[in-house]
This record gives structure tokens, C-alpha cells and sequence, in this order.
């Protein structure tokens, strides 16, 4: 959404000015923004620069106008004119009862978002959850999550994650899984303009351990580390309006572990991920998403698969982690269409293809499972990225159903 008042023909921008933004720091929405002082008027590219600062997910809306400018009055010339943005923040911060339901399991705890930190987009996460109990025993996630984009106003960025969780893995022998994960990551943007989006490169080094604590089963009971030297590149171009996205990205993931480095465990994981979000020029507030994914591992990662499908946020409709292996195709279709009356809630019907395999040659010869259903999204629009979620998924493999429940769209 936009406004203006018609300027003379050749007008030049005097000032850039920001209306709205308490917290966010004018440099940031400076370095999104495709015009500059000085520059010729161009309508075209003061609505990309809006859309640009719309694309941060940091304003529920954002508009602009513009105004002749007093300077150019005073001096005589009426060709210069201001370019006066307006924006309506979302809450950056706030402290979250955490809920996730997965047919009968019921996840709960507790979670710190804090966005836009300092009023330069860090985003920082804290969570205590609580996973339930399996065979007597207490699951957990605590997590730890920053980042840092634009270091220094660069196109670099930092991201830093330490997590503590445990699970029970049921696939085999009953086994208490017990991991550890510290996290350091560095990033480029690569455009000359330095904003967050477009082509892309990066690096991370994690070390992670795991105690593998055998319940039930002849296995003994062990541990192992792993240090993994990952890279990533890729695609982002993503529009975030008013009620929903549009754009797609794309890219590929590399990590390494070798015994060279110092880990326990070897192994090379490979990723390809794709995903779209298709808007219709007749109907603007509906959308066709597509996610695909594929993945393979030459082995196993700390003693478990190194993929595995059946949950909200992949086959839903089937139990959790119901396939496994080290080879994972997946794909996910899904169409939103609004409400009449309120476009904050959206209806969903989506279909869900995908299997794991032992070996990437199986992907030709082995079916994939079907998962089907529908839903409700509610966007909740005062805060960045919440969107309450709520499926019914229905596994024709299994002949199955799993209602699910979160507050983040499914990708």
C-alpha cells in the first residue's frame, strides 16, 4: 500500500525522512531503500524501496508520501521535494508460553523473542520446553539463539546457537539420546548494496555431542562427537505484505566431519532445498507455497539417521519420526485463500509427498507416502513472524490422522 502527491516533472529528492519508527534505527531502513538524496524522483523505485522496508517483517504496514520541500520553496526552486516514509512497528519483544500439539503428545514451555535488538534487526531467542515423557523419561529442549546481521553495516552477518536437548528414539532399541550443540556461523550477501537479499554464501563450525543411553535393547551404551564444518549458498527473494508472502528462495548445504578435525563421527550431508511463495494477480491475498527438499548422508550422524519425516513440519498426518534413514525426499503444497471479512485468518488445504531411504539410488524405486488435510492459519500481525497454526492431517500410508498445532507457518 503507497500514497503520494504528484510531483513536477524532474522533481529532486531533497530529504528521506522516517515517520513511525521509535525503535528502529533510520541507518537500517537506509540500507534497504533504493533511492538516495539527490536523486532524480522515480515513483517506481520509492514504491520498491517501500516494499524493500516492508520485506524486513519488522512493520505491520508501511507507506509514503511525498511533500515540496521548505528548503526549495525558500530558495526558489520548486523541484525539490522530501520522500516521507511511515511505518507502523510491530512488538519486538515479548516472553511466550510455548504450546506444539502433535495428535496426543503435547509440548509446552517457555520462550524469549526479542527482535530487532538495538533497533538494527538482531534477533535473539531463548526457549525452555518441555517434550513430554516416553518410557518414563523427561524430554527437554533449552535453546540459544543470536544474530547479527549487517556487522558494522556491512554485508557480513554473525549467528551464534547453543542448545541442550534430549529424546527417546524408538526406532530400533529404546535409546535416551542425549545431544549438545554449540553453533558459530558467518555469512555474505553478495550484491553491492549490502541488502538482505539476492545471491548469498556462508560458513558455520558446530560441535555436537551425544550420549546414547540405552533403556531397552543389547546395545551398550555409548557417546560421540562430531566437529562439522558446514557451507551454505544460495537465493532469497521474498516479499512479506500485509497478510501474506510472495517470492521464492533456494540453495544448497554442505556439511563435513571427518576424524581429521577432531570428531568421533565422519560423515558428508548434502542438502537442496527449494521454496516458493506464489501470489495471484486476481486474488492478492491468496497463495500457492511449494517447498521441496532432498537430502542424503553417506552415513549415519551420531550414531542416529541422518533424516527423518513424519511431524508438523514435514509428512503431517503421520507419528513423529515414523520414517528414517539417510537419504530424504520431500515435498509440500500448500494453498491459502482468506477469509472474506478477515484476511488476518486463512484457510489452508495442503498435500504432503516425501520418504527417507537407506541409499540415494532407492529414490527411484521406492514409493513416496501421501499425507492430505486442511487448516487454519491466523496471522497475528502486532508481532514479527507469529502465525498461529492449526492442521489436520490425514497419512494414507498408515490410514491415519494427527491433528497438529504451532505458531509458525509450516516453511
Amino acid at each position: 500500500m503507497c500514497c503520494w502527491s504528484l510531483s513536477p516533472a524532474a522533481a529532486i529528492i531533497n530529504e528521506i525522512r522516517y515517520v513511525g519508527n521509535d525503535v528502529t534505527q533510520a541507518t537500517l531502513l537506509n540500507r534497504e531503500i533504493y533511492i538516495k538524496e539527490g536523486d532524480v524522483v522515480d515513483n517506481a523505485l520509492i514504491e520498491k524501496s517501500r516494499q524493500a522496508i516492508m520485506d524486513l517483517g519488522l512493520f505491520k504496514v508501511a507507506t509514503f508520501y511525498l511533500e515540496d520541500s521548505d528548503f526549495g520553496i525558500e530558495s526558489g526552486d520548486s523541484n525539490l521535494v522530501n520522500v516521507i516514509f511511515v511505518v507502523e512497528e510491530k512488538y519486538y519483544m515479548l516472553v511466550l508460553p510455548r504450546l506444539k500439539i502433535d495428535d496426543d503428545e503435547v509440548y509446552y514451555g517457555i520462550q524469549l523473542r526479542w527482535d530487532n535488538v538495538f533497533g538494527i534487526n538482531h534477533k535473539m531467542r531463548v526457549l525452555f520446553q518441555n517434550r513430554g515423557v516416553t518410557e518414563n523419561i523427561k524430554e527437554r529442549r533449552n535453546r540459544f539463539r543470536y544474530f547479527y546481521p549487517n556487522v558494522n553495516d556491512s554485508s557480513y552477518s554473525l549467528g551464534m546457537h547453543i542448545e541442550e536437548s534430549n529424546w527417546v528414539d524408538e526406532t530400533e532399541d529404546l535409546i535416551n539420546r542425549q545431544d549438545e550443540i554449540y553453533s558459530l556461523s558467518l555469512s555474505r550477501w553478495i550484491n553491492s548494496q549490502g541488502r538482505n537479499r539476492g545471491w548469498f554464501m556462508g560458513g558455520v563450525v558446530t560441535y555436537q555431542y551425544r550420549e546414547n543411553e540405552v533403556i531397552v535393547g543389547d546395545e551398550l551404551s555409548d557417546e560421540i562427537d562430531a566437529v562439522i564444518m558446514g557451507i551454505e549458498t544460495g537465493y532469497v527473494s521474498i516479499s512479506d505484505y500485509e497478510y501474506n508472502r510472495g517470492g521464492k528462495s533456494y540453495g544448497y548445504k554442505l556439511d563435513w566431519s571427518h576424524e581429521n578435525i577432531g570428531s568421533d563421527d565422519f560423515f558428508v550431508r548434502h542438502y537442496l532445498y527449494y521454496k516458493s511463495y506464489y501470489r495471484f494477480h486476481s486474488y492478492p491475498l491468496s497463495n500457492l507455497n511449494v517447498q521441496t527438499i532432498l537430502g542424503h548422508s553417506n552415513n549415519n550422524i551420531l550414531g542416529a539417521s541422518a533424516f527423518t519425516l513424519g511431524s508438523r513440519s514435514d509428512l503431517r498426518g503421520y507419528e513423529n519420526d515414523r520414517f528414517s534413514g539417510n537419504t530424504m525426499l520431500l515435498t509440500n503444497v500448500e494453498y491459502m485463500f482468506p477469509h472474506d471479512d478477515y484476511p488476518i485468518i486463512r484457510y489452508v488445504g495442503f498435500v504432503d509427498i516425501g520418504n527417507t531411504y537407506d541409499r540415494l539410488s532407492d529414490v527411484l524405486h521406492k514409493p513416496l507416502h501421501l499425507g492430505v488435510g486442511v487448516g487454519l492459519r491466523w496471522k497475528i500481525r502486532a508481532f514479527v513472524n507469529l502465525d498461529l497454526r492449526a492442521d489436520f492431517g490425514y497419512g494414507i500410508t498408515d490410514s491415519d490422522y494427527r491433528f497438529t498445532f504451532g505458531t509458525r507457518n509450516m516453511f
